[in-house]
Order: C-alpha cells, then sequence, then structure tokens
C-alpha cells in the first residue's frame, strides 16, 4: 500500500509540474510580437522567402487563451480587380483560435482562418516554439501537404519579437 501511494503521490507531480510548466510557457508568450522573419522549406528543400525579405506580420496572445496571427508579404498594393484581389490572398495568413500549450508544443483550435482548408479537417495547428528573452522562435513540423503547393509537404519558420 505504501509503494502504491507513493507512486500515486509522484505521479501527481508530475502532472502538476507539466501544468504549472505550460501555466509559466503560456504566461511568458501573452502579448503581441512582430514577425522578424519567415520563410518554408517545401519537401525539405532550400529555405524560401514566400513573402519576400521583410514580411509584415503580428501575433497576439491573450491570457484567456487566444491565439491571433496575421502575415503579409511586402510590397503590397491595392487592388483594382477582382483578379488583384484574388492574387492578395497569395500574400497573406491569418487565423485565430482557442490554444493549449504542452512543454514546447502550441495547439491551435482554428476557427476563423483566411483559408478554409484549416478550419475543417486541418483545423489543430500544431506549433513548436523557443523562447530567448524577447525573441520568439516557432517552427511547425513537417506535413503534408501544403496550402498553396498541394502534394509537397512543407515545414514553416517564423521568428517574432516582443512589442512593447
Amino acid at each position: 500500500m505504501g509503494r502504491f501511494l507513493a507512486l500515486a503521490l509522484f505521479a501527481y507531480c508530475l502532472v502538476q509540474s507539466g501544468i504549472a510548466g505550460a501555466q509559466d510557457a503560456a504566461k511568458q508568450l501573452v502579448g503581441t510580437w512582430k514577425l522578424t522573419a519567415f520563410y518554408n522549406k517545401f519537401d525539405g528543400g532550400d529555405p524560401e522567402e514566400p513573402f519576400g525579405p521583410n514580411p509584415k506580420g503580428r501575433l497576439v496572445v491573450t491570457s484567456d487563451g487566444f491565439w491571433l496571427v496575421i502575415i503579409s508579404g511586402e510590397n503590397r498594393k491595392p487592388a483594382s480587380t477582382n483578379d488583384e484581389r484574388a492574387a492578395l490572398l497569395n500574400s497573406l495568413v491569418s487565423y485565430t483560435g482557442k490554444y493549449t500549450i504542452d512543454g514546447d508544443k502550441i495547439t491551435t483550435n482554428v476557427d476563423i482562418s483566411w483559408n478554409e482548408f484549416y478550419t475543417g479537417p486541418n483545423r489543430q495547428q500544431v506549433r513548436f516554439f523557443r523562447l530567448d528573452g524577447d525573441k520568439l522562435t516557432i517552427r511547425s513540423p513537417v506535413r503534408c501537404c501544403s496550402a498553396n503547393r498541394p502534394g509537397q509537404t512543407i515545414e514553416g519558420f517564423l521568428t517574432w519579437e516582443r512589442e512593447r
């Protein structure tokens, strides 16, 4: 009986420390972040900057569990035709939803997105993060398939800087 109680207490402590760790990470992530770099690797190839070397973006992480991101390409211009408006979608990423943290993994349950690809069966968006002071690095797992390049795997890398 004593061994069982010791094992139960050990398991309880592990669970509690995991919960505390996730809560600490969430507290550190809360705030607004400015995008400083964004690139993808398709099929494991060389890094590509889909929105150019100076993309614009903001990440907002709230204390009540919401994650909102918007990223746009550099040098976007107002559209005056339907084709130009449609083309603007290729230089935009935006989604929001509730997030959970488990270690270095953030999972966002997307409820609104610029691309309905992410609100159906792909609504669970997993990312891995590393915090270094006011610098946040996010990496997506390698996944198939890219929303913009069907049939190719994609892995995304983003660097953010805390806004004050």
